[in-house]
């Protein structure tokens, strides 16, 4: 499910996992990174009050908006969640230097984006299991409040790719359990407001543009020998860039909007 992309210096941690060193003993550290691609085994889903009951776990698009239509407010939420394997069963919490969640935004058609103003939403990690073809508004999952990540995306950023820290979170997913990501708006702006913020989802036909999670940690580097030659390689600033761009895209995308069904009518 993974893509997994590493430094040189993995090969030399597991060559010298299991060897002591004979005199004085030190360790350093080498950079290391994984990227998570959105793949089959990765669940997203989109749900929304117009529709309580309706998962949306095969919506091309995740992200948040709100809107309102004969007296009522409406709302969109999105969730999403990676599979870690093993990898939180080899890298400690601490051991994590940073975590980079990587969207890509999309136009749907004949929507149209404020260009004057920032875009604002609110990643939060998820505390309860859930199923992406099970979920629905009715029933989502709690998420933590206090375990957030606020994105301000300015006007001239809009159609670019999205770049959101959610280290802290990563690591609480680390240390307590992976239930995911969720995507929304702050309560207060959800019940009035009217907003719209949209991205490639893991169910996105185009997997080039579909979400994915750059993590990057530190292993312990013990040498082989009082006098090893062989230095640490450490993740420089110029790798995390080349890296990034990899992930990042140079033009906005534009997808069609999910047909939406009309509910089924109630017979008396």
């Amino acid at each position: 499910m993974k893509n997994f992309t590493t430094s040189p210096g993995a090969i030399i941690f597991f060559l010298s996992f299991h060897l002591t060193v004979s005199a004085q003993s030190y360790t350093s550290y080498t950079g290391m990174s994984t990227v998570l691609k959105a793949d089959t085994n990765t669940h997203s889903a989109l749900v929304s009050n117009l529709f309580e009951d309706r998962a949306g776990d095969q919506s091309p698009v995740l992200g948040t908006a709100g809107w309102s239509d004969k007296g009522k407010h409406f709302q969109c939420r999105s969730l999403l969640i990676f599979n870690y394997g093993a990898l939180p069963a080899i890298i400690k919490p601490e051991h994590i230097i940073s975590a980079d969640l990587i969207l890509n935004p999309v136009q749907l058609d004949g929507s149209v984006m404020n260009e004057e103003k920032n875009s604002t939403f609110i990643v939060r990690r998820i505390l309860q299991p859930w199923e992406d073809s099970l979920t629905s508004w009715a029933n989502q999952p709690l998420a933590n409040y206090g375990d957030e990540v606020v994105k301000i995306i300015k006007p001239n950023k809009k159609d670019r790719t999205v770049k959101i820290d959610v280290t802290r979170l990563v690591k609480d997913m680390f240390r307590f359990g992976n239930n995911g990501f969720l995507i929304c708006n702050g309560d207060s702006l959800e019940k009035t407001g009217t907003f719209s913020q949209w991205f490639a989802s893991a169910r996105n036909e185009d997997y080039n543009i579909r979400p994915s999670l750059v993590i990057y940690y530190e292993v312990a580097y013990k040498p082989v020998a009082p006098n090893d030659k062989i230095p640490p390689l450490p993740l420089t600033a110029r790798d995390k860039q080349e890296l990034m761009d990899m992930y990042f895209r140079k033009e906005p995308v534009t997808t069609t909007a999910p047909v939406v069904p009309p509910p089924t009518p109630i017979k008396e």
